[in-house]
């Protein structure tokens, strides 16, 4: 523009102005068309993403219902909250219980003489090891029964780990895990140490035993010892609270736990046990709670409202203004919604009974298009027909054969019924006696055999010589012997014998299953086949599980089959009884919620219809930049080609007025016709 602003300088014309303004002339209807373009694609490409978002929030409605935990939900009450609180599963069962608690669960606690109370908290008391035993105490005689599952743990009391004083004891026991609660107490005779044992119930009190005391008497008054309590030392420590159990009766029956947190008592109900009261009964009832089903299903109702109300705007003709919003006749959206109205307004396919649609259950189409809902007439369906209403929304499966069980499926799944069949079933390597055990006596012409197990060879083994007193004691022998060959065991590979009364055979079985489980017995003695009924042979191999669903070889595991392809894709099944051949079939209801999730998905994701427009309008506005590029491009040529030809047109008017300056000074300075005649 710095050539512009030089323009006009010799004719003295505006041609700066003059170029700019026709400069401004050709690049003006093309750039305020690219920008109305912009504009309409930016609205456009919003309005997507307002739909994106309603769709997005359609499908999070759906969430709760797509399971069973809303329709399983269940509430406790209780008549008398004072005694013990209460929690329940969704798993529990429905019913009407009468509990009475008796006692509650405590923790021993034991304290030190109040004739040796120490001075100070940092009185040394000696030296030794201090053992902790947990287990059941009993009182007037004392005796102690250690509970086996529970080690004893033994601390080493000195100035090397700085737990020889009354206080470092407390801070040793409760800074490492001794299952034991250390405190100190003052009660005016002195500081007195308190243990008590960090859990409750009968079978968690404790026994404490002193070794190595320094004065060397381990269960006397003084030093160590004074911290002892067991059969052989009642004085130096007391029991101050007895360990106890919770004990409560539900429905007449009797319980007890060594926790107050009673669980399993009850299916699906736990009780925290707050006091004892006997006498004092309890009703609990556990009840089905629709309110949370009930809300999940307004929150689809609203959910699905608000979408057909944000579509409408999107769409809507304003016949005053005559003018529509801006995805008015779109395809895309015309498409989704009536895809959604069509799953909505269905019968759900595959289902029995008398509910099957939302009219079922009182969900109804008003006469602008949304959903109106009849609370009265849901809460009735959801009460007495509770397992349909489930149905329609939710993903059911159901096998006719009983030994065939339904477990899960994906949103991959389509709704249908599909045939079962199994071919082989996982089964474990088996070698059986091929005579009776007629002899339990082992000698050294029955004592030794080689196997193969898994392919593995145990190399010669060597049952122990003696008579054995009946099968089973032989059949371990066996075992024993042959798990411990070191081919075996570098490879994981073991086997169990067991003795079969029917048939009065020996049975080696391999402990692992599938093809590649085998049992062989490669060499014997001569007297092993007479005496045991083992011969050199193979057994019968194991087999894989092989079954298909819908026609379709499914991937076994363990004894669950999972169709990865097909209309069944996702469809797992377990098969736990039975024979193989067909299997009867397993029938698949994705339910309204289960469906319209899927269809969502198809819309929202990354190569949906949404996106799909979405990437078209961003091209576009690609193409748009483009387009203002060349624009730009084209505007400065123009520029260039406009300056040169007003530039020569300034030089030349410059010439040309610089001609007409030099004739008028010429013509100015001709003699005058006057001046001529008086000079004659």
């Amino acid at each position: 523009m710095a050539a512009i602003s030089s323009l006009g300088v010799g004719s003295g014309l505006d041609l700066g102005s003059l170029v700019s303004g026709l400069i401004e002339a050709e690049r003006a209807p093309v750039a305020n068309r690219l920008a109305a373009k912009e504009q309409d694609l930016t609205a456009e490409l919003s309005a997507f993403g307002l739909l994106r978002s309603s769709l997005s929030q359609f499908q999070t409605s759906l969430g709760g219902l797509q399971s069973s935990t809303a329709f399983d939900a269940k509430s406790i009450s209780l008549s008398n909250d004072g005694i013990f609180s209460a929690s329940v599963e969704n798993f529990a069962d429905i019913g009407s219980y009468s509990v009475e608690v008796t006692a509650i669960a405590k923790a021993q606690s034991l304290a030190s003489s109040a004739a040796t109370a120490f001075t100070t908290v940092d009185d040394v008391i000696g030296n030794g090891i201090l053992t902790i035993q947990f287990g059941t105490t009993t009182t007037e005689p004392y005796g102690f029964t250690p509970d086996p599952e529970q080690g004893p743990q033994a601390i080493t009391v000195n100035a090397a780990n700085g737990n020889n004083t009354l206080s470092g004891l407390r801070d040793y026991i409760n800074d490492n895990d001794f299952d034991v609660q250390a405190s100190i107490v003052n009660d005016g005779s002195g500081y007195r140490m308190v243990l008590t044992s960090e859990r409750t119930g009968a079978q968690n009190s404790m026994e404490l035993t002193v070794t190595g005391d320094a004065d060397g008497n381990d269960n006397d008054n003084s030093g160590l010892s004074q911290f002892a309590f067991n059969a052989a030392a009642q004085t130096g420590m007391f029991q101050t609270v007895s360990a106890q159990d919770a004990a409560l009766s539900i429905n007449g029956l009797n319980i007890t736990r060594d926790t107050n947190t009673v669980s399993g008592a009850i299916n699906g109900v736990t009780l925290d046990l707050i006091k004892a009261d006997g006498g004092n009964i309890v009703n609990v009832d556990v009840e089905e709670n629709l309110s949370e089903v009930t809300a999940s299903i307004n929150g689809f109702v609203q959910a699905y409202n608000d979408l057909a109300e944000n579509i409408d705007a999107l769409t809507a003709y304003n016949p005053e203004t005559e003018s529509g919003s801006i995805l008015i006749g779109d395809f895309t959206v015309r498409s989704i919604s009536n895809q959604i109205r069509n799953t909505i307004f269905s019968s759900v396919s595959g289902l029995d009974g008398n509910i099957r649609s939302l009219v079922d259950i009182g969900i109804t189409t008003s006469s602008s298009g949304k959903l109106d809902i009849d609370n009265t007439r849901l809460k009735d369906a959801l009460t007495n027909n509770g397992a349909q209403v489930e149905a329609l929304f939710s993903l059911q499966g159901s096998t006719t054969d009983p030994g065939v069980r339904y477990l899960a499926a994906t949103p991959e799944t389509l709704s249908g019924d599909y045939a079962v069949s199994v071919t082989s079933f996982l089964t474990q390597g088996t070698l059986t006696g091929t005579d009776p055990v007629t002899d339990l006596r082992v000698r050294n012409n029955s004592n030794n055999m080689t196997l193969q197990v898994d392919g593995f060879s145990t190399g010669n083994i060597t049952l122990t010589n003696g008579n054995y007193p009946n099968e089973d004691a032989l059949a371990t022998e066996i075992e024993t012997q042959i798990n411990a060959a070191a081919t075996l065991i570098a490879n994981s590979v073991s086997v169990t014998v067991n003795y079969d009364v029917p048939s009065d055979r020996f049975v080696i079985t391999s402990i692992s299953s599938g093809v590649g489980s085998s049992v062989e017995i490669t060499a014997i003695d001569p007297q092993v086949d007479n005496r045991y009924g083992l011969t050199v042979g193979s057994g019968v191999d194991g087999t894989d599980f092989i079954g298909s669903i819908n026609g379709i070889p499914a991937t076994a595991e363990g004894k669950v089959l999972t169709s990865g392809s097909g209309d069944s894709k996702g469809l797992s099944v377990e098969v736990f009884a039975g024979l193989t051949g067909n299997r009867g079939t397993v029938s698949v209801t994705r339910g309204l919620a289960g469906t319209l999730d899927s269809l969502l998905d198809r819309f929202l994701q990354v190569d949906g219809f949404i996106a799909s427009r979405e990437n078209n309008i961003n091209a576009r506005l690609e193409d748009i930049e483009d387009e203002r590029f060349k624009l730009d491009g084209r505007i400065s040529s123009l520029e260039a080609r406009l300056i040169r030809q007003f530039a020569a047109l300034d030089a030349l008017v410059a010439q040309f007025n610089q001609t007409s300056s030099f004739l008028t000074q010429q013509l100015a300075n001709l003699p005058k016709p006057n001046s001529i005649g008086s000079n004659s």
